[in-house]
């Protein structure tokens, strides 16, 4: 391959870890609908803090108990011929609030091993970059502070 070819490859692929690392920057900041304090028994002090389990298993098998609860609460509403029962909450959330906090874990998660991912693939561009396009790449990042 021309040394022209890759390094206009090179920048492609620079542009585009950008792209990604920038993407992920906006969704590292979620905003919570719950107080993310989950426990099986309501009022109980053991607890697990939704904002930093990492455990995949744990935080699924949270979203099942939350999603049986519910329903048990749909059904016992409708066995007991309540016709306009109240909200089902789990300490204080909606079972829709629970989950989507759940998602969030779940994203978040997800894009610290996707971070990883591009900082590696960022040192491997990194490291091929030919010594007049790196030259290239700080004269144009010069010229935008300039300008900017």
């Amino acid at each position: 391959m021309a040394k022209k070819a890759v390094d206009t490859k090179t920048l492609q692929l620079i542009a585009e870890v950008k792209k990604q690392k920038s993407e992920i920057a906006r969704a590292d900041r979620p905003t919570w609908r719950t107080n993310c304090s989950f426990s099986y028994l309501e009022g109980s002090s053991q607890t697990t803090n939704l904002q930093v389990e990492s455990d995949v298993r744990k935080l699924i098998g949270i979203a099942a108990f939350v999603e049986e609860k519910h329903a048990s609460y749909a059904s016992a509403a409708s066995s007991l011929s309540v016709e306009s029962p109240p909200a089902f909450t789990w300490c204080g959330f909606s079972r829709e609030d629970w989950i989507e906090d759940i998602k969030t874990r779940l994203m978040k998660i997800q894009i610290a091993a996707k971070r990883r991912k591009l900082e590696v693939l960022e040192e491997r561009l990194n490291s091929i970059i030919s010594p007049e396009l790196r030259a290239q790449i700080e004269l144009e990042a010069i010229a935008r502070e300039l300008n900017g």
